[in-house]
């Protein structure tokens, strides 16, 4: 199966009777999320939604949400038929996460359309939902692909990390030192005493936040994995302000610094986190500087609800569900253990 950009995405759901369009006016404030557990809570289609209030014209007018809230969506999403079995699925995934076709940079394309710096960086210019009444503020990156570069290396990480939005030029971030992959690659920047370029993709093909989010071994890079699933290297172009390359036909992309600095630190959260508990209190957190946001004619704004539910699904638990059956299923393979048939987490 082909690369696809969220367009794409959205037209293949459409044809599977997999997305609904919401032409009522929703308010961006509380109203998206929920109605977003609603449907997820129903194992319904994924919702772009067309009439956000305060959003019915200027630089971003749609969002889509619950693309991959269910495995009949996420089974399309990976070129199968949505009745596809686990088992199927899994070892699918067992097996492509082990392949890689590295990525090719390509000179230019629709993300770039319009490149905006200075005093046009505004956050706020796009629909994003305060999900959940007990979070923080407006949560930006639930379903962004955050892409970091080892310094030492050079391999680039896309993972999967909330923010929320500070000013409209600052995104306070949730990153754990050390923990994560980008929280290795953000260690090596500070022990210099040099802020680390991000780049949050939001918007463009499924396969990334289901890699991005997925627990794939240090040192191996997204975009080569995604171009096994897809047969193909994905198209990258180049930053604007930071060292790295990010996808051609995205939506949006947002790039700027992390500073370890605490002086630099906005507060972050709480958040309504994929365990389905609200985290933390507002905690200062390292915070990225916008340096640039590049965008598609008339783009389309991508995020999802965490929080999961006795009951319900997320995005997040869909995704993790055949990832994890799939890494456990390897280790079970790598340990000599004989008669596994299935692996469903």
């Amino acid at each position: 199966m082909p690369f696809m950009d969220l367009r794409e995405w959205i037209a293949l759901l459409e044809k599977e009777g997999e997305l609904r369009r919401i032409t009522a006016e929703v308010d961006w404030e509380l109203e998206i999320g929920a109605v977003a557990r609603r449907v997820l809570e129903k194992k319904g289609p994924a919702l772009l939604f067309e009439a956000i209030k305060g959003y019915r014209s200027g630089r971003c007018t749609r969002l889509l949400t619950g693309g991959l809230g269910d495995r009949r969506r996420l089974a399309l999403a990976l070129g199968f038929r949505k009745d596809i079995l686990n088992q199927e699925l899994v070892q699918y995934v067992m097996r492509k996460n082990r392949e890689a076709i590295p990525p090719r940079v390509v000179g230019t394309g629709p993300v770039k359309d319009h490149i905006l710096r200075g005093s046009d960086i505004d956050q706020t210019a796009f629909p994003v939902p305060r999900w959940h009444h007990l979070e923080g503020g407006r949560y930006i990156h639930t379903f962004s692909g955050v892409v970091t570069r080892d310094r030492e290396t050079r391999v680039m990480n896309v993972g999967i990390s909330r923010g929320m939005i500070g000013r409209k030029d600052t995104t306070p971030m949730l990153l754990i030192m050390g923990g994560q992959h980008w929280g290795q690659h953000f260690l090596k920047y500070a022990a210099r005493g040099e802020p680390m370029p991000v780049a949050c993709v939001l918007g463009w093909d499924p396969i990334m936040p289901f890699l991005a989010g997925s627990p794939l071994p240090a040192g191996v890079c997204e975009w080569d994995v995604m171009g096994a699933y897809r047969g193909e290297p994905a198209e990258l172009v180049r930053c604007e302000t930071v060292d790295l390359e990010v996808p051609a036909t995205a939506e949006i992309v947002i790039e700027g610094f992390i500073s370890d600095d605490p002086a630099t630190y906005e507060l972050e959260g709480p958040f309504g986190e994929f365990t389905g508990y609200v985290s933390d209190i507002p905690t200062p957190r390292p915070t990225m500087r916008i340096t640039c946001i590049t965008h598609r004619s008339d783009p389309i704004f991508q995020g999802c609800l965490e929080g999961t539910l006795p009951g319900s699904y997320s995005e997040n638990s869909v995704m993790s569900s055949v990832q994890r059956a799939a890494i456990a299923w390897n280790v079970l393979n790598g340990a000599g253990i004989p008669g596994v048939l299935d692996v469903f987490v």
